[in-house]
């Protein structure tokens, strides 16, 4: 526990080595990285340090109180009386009389064994203001174990205080044992390393992106092709890595342990019960449903399944007496049924996101600088650079490797593989400069087909992909008459789609004999989608929420929080969680789809017709019908993985041809630098986000309780 507790130090270390590393060795820098390392050490002795000098500005004499000694001064109940060991499940209460003095500090000498990872403080308090009774909870906190700072509990009374009672309560199931308390004892001063570095490592980084020569140049010079990509590499392998840590995260904090294990025996809907099925042949899953399930009238209803006591598989389809899955089979063709045949053991669902999220953002850096390549030649390869970090950061993968059920699976191979199919697509050249490529064209019809084969939804994706290869056709006639390469461009054009988007009709059509049937409304789940009526007003939950919702502030860590709200709408509608941030405000480049009619001033009659054609369907359009079309499912943060990184590409294309044609060198340097604010922001509240949707009570609540009081310093 404590070496992992020590990574996040190394790490801004490592960090902020490497960045003055790679700043240019000028005077102007050195002063800079000085200046900024005062202001940080003067920042930790006189604003987190601050509570040290509380008891500077006033008369307040130190005093130890021995709770066993004092019986006439001090009570102490809900505790063994020869241990002073708190007794589970019941509140300590310490009441301490007639003390006769200021109190500016309470230190709760605790000694918290391991599995108790914190105590929660009230204090109730008579002063001269108030002596005839209790003024109630006028202060609080909580002592974490191993954190001697977070035992000082600063207070801010009246005068002589007569009486401090004191109630501290456990975590359930556990006990600590109070040792002692201390009034008016100096806060000591304490330094953090991490909060250090991360102040001079965030200046440093927004001052590199605002004046490193590098990032002023465009991308369409060579210095800045060459360092862009360098700079994406390094971007992208790091954010593999924090992919890693978010995962390795979340399963210890579940299990004390790093890895599911890949000798697993049994596994969920997609991992094992699609597995299962498969290998014996069949579509349907082997479980079979309850006779108590079938004989009812209506089984899709969850609240006639609750009051008649009958069990079903949750979240399965059930259709003509028989479980079926509605997520899709890529997943299993690809990993789990191959791993499972190979080995005879059950792929590890928590790896399997974390191997799928991760692919995905490699290829989402990957696809941006063939964008770039495309359409950023003009523009500075700095915004280029914040804005692959926004779409990255507010992509949503991220919530997907915190959690390990059926649905992650099913989101994050999806991400990799519509990432993957649009990497292949723009690679292979169907608009823009080059030579169409056509096995670029096969591995991008093939990719966004395996993105249907993940999640129905994302078959729209592919209507996008038939509209770019129209447009490649176009291409490639102006470039060759001969009949033999049209053939082979309309085969590579074809055959995916046909073959993979034909598996899946048989597939469907073998289940629920239609073609075009995917099953949702057989799911036995919280609402019954076969009577659920369409209301454009739940439409309007997810529109509100993943593209308007302002976030919150607040003074306690991580100061960004969600702001979802259901609009009032007086129904049903069903919220898997409530983190929400609108893309406008996470994504600042969306904003500039509010340019697009200035932008399309600017156009030729063909540009025009491929804004219509190609960015509009793709970035907006899709978007906005994923997000409608979630009214049936309800809201939750992970779908952003099916439209985020789409529609924040298109608000930042259209800034991009405003900053090549419009903007004159005074407003292009203001665009680039709220580019770099736009990072930053991301930076902030997708980070917040994530953090919020953490699950903290597990084996590592004792590494989180630290890391948020790193922060909150003032309390």
């Amino acid at each position: 526990m404590q070496i992992y507790g020590i990574i996040p130090y190394l790490l801004c270390l490592a960090a902020l080595a490497g960045l003055l590393v790679f700043l240019p060795k000028q005077k102007r820098t050195s002063r800079v990285a000085a200046v900024l390392l005062v202001l940080a050490v003067a920042g930790e002795v006189l604003v987190c340090n601050f509570h040290s000098f509380h008891l500077l500005f006033g008369d307040y004499e130190a005093t130890r109180v021995d709770l066993q000694a004092d019986t006439d001064s001090v009570t102490v109940t809900g505790v063994e009386s020869d241990t002073l060991t708190s007794i589970p499940e019941k509140m300590v209460t310490l009441t301490l009389s007639e003390i006769g003095r200021s109190v500016g500090t309470l230190r709760l000498d605790l000694d918290l064994p391991e599995g108790t990872d914190y105590v929660d403080i009230k204090i109730d308090a008579k002063d001269v203001t108030q002596a005839a009774s209790w003024r109630s909870s006028v202060a609080d906190g909580q002592v974490i174990r191993g954190d001697r700072r977070s035992s000082f509990i600063v207070l801010d009374l009246s005068g002589d205080v007569s009486d401090l009672r004191i109630r501290l309560t456990a975590p359930e199931e556990t006990a600590f044992t109070v040792k002692g308390v201390s009034l008016n004892e100096h806060v000591p001063l304490q330094f953090s390393a991490l909060r250090l570095c991360l102040f001079v490592l965030g200046c440093m980084a927004v001052y590199a992106l605002c004046t490193l020569p590098a990032l002023r140049k465009n991308y369409g010079e060579d210095d800045g092709r060459k360092f862009l990509r360098r700079a994406v590499f390094v971007m992208t392998l790091v954010l593999v890595a924090g992919s890693v840590a978010l995962t390795f995260a979340s399963r210890y904090d579940r299990t004390g342990g790093i890895s599911t294990g890949f000798l697993n025996t049994r596994g969920n809907q997609i991992t094992q019960e699609i597995v299962d099925a498969f290998e014996a042949g069949q579509v349907s899953l082997l479980d079979e449903p309850s006779p108590e399930l079938l004989a009812m009238e209506n089984p899709y209803d969850w609240s006639a399944r609750s009051a008649l006591g009958v069990t079903c598989k949750w979240d399965h389809l059930l259709f003509e007496g028989k479980y079926y899955s509605y997520y899709g089979i890529a997943p299993v063709l690809l990993l789990y049924l191959p791993y499972h045949a190979l080995t005879g053991y059950y792929f590890p669902a928590a790896e399997s996101i974390l191997l799928f999220g991760a692919l995905g953002i490699i290829f989402l850096s990957l696809l941006f600088l063939e964008f770039a390549e495309l359409f950023g030649k003009k523009i500075s390869t700095g915004m280029l650079l914040c804005t692959l970090l926004i779409m990255q950061l507010s992509s949503g993968v991220w919530y997907n490797f915190i959690a390990n059920n059926f649905y992650e699976i099913a989101q994050t191979s999806g991400f990799l593989f519509t990432t993957a199919g649009f990497f292949f697509l723009l690679r292979s050249r169907v608009i823009g400069e080059g030579r169409i490529r056509l096995r670029h064209i096969v591995l991008a019809t093939f990719c966004l087909s395996m993105a249907v084969l993940c999640r129905p939804t994302l078959a729209l994706y592919c209507i996008a992909a038939v509209i770019f290869l129209v447009f490649g056709f176009v291409k490639h006639r102006r470039e060759t008459k001969d009949r033999g390469a049209t053939v082979r461009y309309l085969l590579a054009s074809t055959v995916c789609f046909a073959v993979i988007g034909g598996i899946q009709m048989l597939y469907n059509y073998a289940r629920f004999g239609s073609i075009l049937d995917f099953g949702i409304q057989y799911s036995l789940t919280i609402n019954d989608f076969t009577r659920s009526q369409y209301h454009t007003d739940f439409a309007m939950i997810g529109f509100y929420n993943f593209i308007l919702a302002f976030p919150k502030i607040t003074t306690e860590f991580p100061y960004v929080l969600s702001n979802f709200s259901t609009l009032s709408v007086n129904g049903y509608y069903f919220v898997a969680n409530r983190n929400a941030v609108g893309l406008l405000w996470r994504a600042l480049p969306s904003l500039g789809y509010f340019g697009a009619v200035s932008a399309w001033k600017t156009m030729t009659k063909q540009e025009r017709v491929q804004f219509l054609c190609l960015l509009v369907p793709t970035c907006l359009i899709i978007p906005f019908i994923i997000i409608f079309s979630i009214w049936e499912s309800g809201y939750g943060v992970r779908y952003c993985c099916d439209f985020a990184w789409q529609f924040i590409l298109g608000g930042a294309a259209i800034l991009y041809l405003l900053y090549a044609r419009v903007a004159e060198r005074q407003t292009k340097s203001i665009m680039h630098h709220a580019f770099v604010v736009a990072a930053v922001l991301s930076l902030i509240v997708n980070g917040a986000l994530v953090y919020d949707y953490m699950y903290r009570d597990g084996y590592l609540a004792e590494a989180f309780l630290r890391l948020e009081r790193t922060f909150d310093f003032w309390r």
